[in-house]
C-alpha cells in the first residue's frame, strides 16, 4: 500500500520489491491511487489495486479508500499487508479490522517533515507491533517522537543504476536541447521539501552550466515561473525515463532538499559514479561518506554554487568523488535491501502463524 503510483522513490521501492515477489512465486496487489507509474507495478507482476486519492485533511477520501480497500482484502485475504507511511498504515489497519481479517501488517517509513512524527508515532503505536524504518535518522526522529525504540527496525533503502552508455546519454542530450556546457542536473519531484527555488538561486551565482532539473509536481508551473523571473538558467523538464543517462551526462547532480528520510534518486547518481552535491539533512549524513560527495548547508543558494562551481573546475575533486561514491554504493545495495525485507515478512508471519 502506498498513496499513488506516480513517480517517485517510494513507488520505484515498492515496484522492486513487488518483482522480487512475484519472481518468487507470491501474488503481490499493489494497492494505491492511479498514477503514471501504475502500468510498470503491473509489468513487474502485480494485480493495481486502485484506491481513491487521500490526504489526511481529506476525511471523505480516507473513509472511501478504506472501504474500497477492504473490498480487496475480502477479495485477495493478504497475509502480509505492507504498507508505506504513517497514512497508509492506518487505512491498513481500518481496512483489516473491518473485515477481521489477521493479516500481517508491516509499515515502512520513509521519512516525513520533522513536524509530521510526533502524531506518525501516535499513529503507528496503535496500527502495528514492529515498523521498518528506511535509514537510521528516521528511526531516530520515531523513537524521539514517542515510538518504543525495540519496536524499530532499519531497513536502508536499496537503489543502483547500471550506466547508460554514450549512445543514450548523446540521445538524451539531443532530446532535451542541451548543447556543449557542463550539464548540472536535479532530479526529484517538484514539491517544496526539495527546495528547487535554492537552485535556481545558485544558479545566478553561477552562470554558464546547462541546469535541468528532472521530475513532476504540483509546484511545477510556479518553479518554472522562478526560474524565468530569474534569468531562464534553470530548466524544468518533466519526467526523464532514462535516469541513468542524465546522470551519465551530467558533470554534477545536485541535491537541494531541506528534509530527507533517504532519497532514492540520491543513491541511484552515488551508484553511477556521479560527482554530487547535497544538503547536508537527516538520512543523507547519515549515509553518504563525507568523501564521496559534497554537503552543504539547507537553504543556502551561494554555498551550492560555490560547491558545484569547485566540482567543474577541480578535475581531482570530482574523480575523487566518483570513486568514493562507487565505493560507498555497496551499502546500499538493492539486493541487500531485498532480502531484508524478505526476512521481515517471513518473521513476521512466523511469529504470527494464522
Amino acid at each position: 500500500m502506498l498513496p499513488s503510483l506516480g513517480a517517485g522513490g517510494m513507488e520505484q521501492l515498492v515496484i522492486g520489491l513487488t518483482a522480487d515477489a512475484t519472481a518468487r512465486g507470491d501474488t503481490v496487489v499493489v494497492a494505491a491511487a492511479p498514477g503514471p507509474w501504475a502500468e510498470r507495478a503491473r509489468h513487474a507482476g502485480a494485480t493495481h489495486a486502485a484506491l481513491p486519492e487521500t490526504s489526511r485533511a481529506n476525511v471523505a477520501g480516507m473513509t472511501a479508500a478504506a472501504a474500497c480497500l477492504a473490498r480487496w482484502v475480502r477479495r485477495f485475504r493478504p497475509q502480509v499487508v505492507h504498507a508505506h507511511n504513517p497514512r497508509m498504515t492506518l487505512l491498513a489497519r481500518l481496512a483489516l479490522t473491518a473485515t477481521r481479517h489477521n493479516a500481517v501488517l508491516i509499515p515502512t517509513v520513509h521519512g516525513l517533515a520533522p513536524g509530521d512524527y510526533r502524531t506518525a508515532s501516535r499513529i503507528l503505536r496503535g496500527c502495528a507491533q514492529r515498523v521498518v524504518a528506511c535509514a537510521p535518522s528516521v528511526a531516530r526522529s520515531l523513537v524521539s517522537a514517542g515510538f518504543p525504540p525495540e519496536r524499530v527496525d532499519v531497513i536502508l533503502n536499496g537503489a543502483a543504476l547500471q550506466p547508460a552508455g554514450p549512445h543514450r546519454e548523446a540521445a538524451l542530450r539531443g532530446s532535451l536541447g542541451l548543447g556543449p556546457a557542463p550539464v548540472v542536473a536535479g532530479l526529484g519531484r517538484l514539491v517544496a521539501q526539495k527546495d528547487w527555488p535554492t537552485l535556481i538561486g545558485a544558479a545566478g551565482y553561477l552562470p554558464g552550466p546547462s541546469y535541468v532539473v528532472a521530475g513532476e509536481g504540483g509546484l511545477r508551473e510556479h518553479l518554472a515561473d522562478l526560474a524565468a523571473a530569474a534569468g531562464g538558467q534553470v530548466r524544468f523538464v518533466g519526467l526523464v525515463d532514462d535516469v541513468a543517462a542524465l546522470v551519465g551526462l551530467a558533470s554534477c547532480v545536485v541535491f537541494t532538499s531541506t528534509w530527507e528520510g533517504l532519497p532514492l534518486t540520491l543513491l541511484e547518481a552515488l551508484s553511477l559514479g556521479a560527482p554530487v552535491v547535497a544538503t547536508a539533512v537527516d538520512g543523507v549524513t547519515d549515509v553518504v561518506p563525507e568523501t564521496a560527495a559534497l554537503l552543504v548547508p539547507p537553504g543556502n543558494p551561494r554555498a551550492v554554487a560555490t560547491a558545484v562551481e569547485r566540482v567543474l573546475n577541480d578535475s581531482a575533486l570530482a574523480a575523487s568523488l566518483r570513486r568514493d561514491a562507487l565505493a560507498a554504493a555497496a551499502t546500499w545495495a538493492p539486493a541487500q535491501m531485498l532480502a531484508q525485507y524478505r526476512h521481515a515478512y517471513e518473521a513476521a508471519l512466523s511469529a504470527h502463524p494464522r
